[in-house]
């Protein structure tokens, strides 16, 4: 019984540093998007987000091609806004900005479909009502009735 504690012990050990290596890097990613967000215009930061920062190097992932092209046209003063942050903000010291990477990453959004209200001509309300005629006295006449009556 002993010998499994030990086992389990050394085990939980390990998750432990893996768990602490994780959320690490969580907040890493969390400070690089506050980064961001910091200097980015409030439309291009709504539209955008950092992915990474790798030698210098930071990547802006874009929603769509627009938004891509607007961070690549003020790349120049968006990449003095981040060094200036960087040695203005304690928090920030170590992020070394020196040049920007833009990928477009589109996100994908559920588009709701609304069915428009549809009517009938009264050429089809007509024939609709001479149909029910000829089924006589029966559920699907009235509904034709129904039907023809909203035209």
């Amino acid at each position: 019984m002993q010998k499994i504690n030990v086992l389990l012990n050394q085990n939980q050990v390990k998750l432990d540093k893996q768990f602490n290596h994780l959320v690490a890097q969580a907040d890493a990613h969390l400070n690089l998007q506050q980064f961001w967000k910091a200097i980015a215009p409030n439309a291009i930061s709504q539209s955008s987000s950092a992915s990474s920062l790798s030698n210098g190097l930071l990547t802006i992932n874009a929603h769509n091609s627009g938004v891509a092209t607007k961070i690549k046209l003020t790349s120049a003063s968006l990449l003095s806004q981040l060094q200036n942050l960087q040695h203005e903000d304690p928090i920030y010291k170590h992020c070394k900005v020196t040049g920007i990477k833009v990928k477009v990453q589109v996100k994908s959004e559920l588009k709701t479909h609304k069915p428009q209200a549809r009517t009938l001509s009264s050429g089809a309300a007509e024939t609709l009502r001479k149909l029910a005629d000829q089924l006589g006295d029966s559920a699907l006449a009235n509904k034709l009735n129904q039907l023809a009556d909203h035209a």
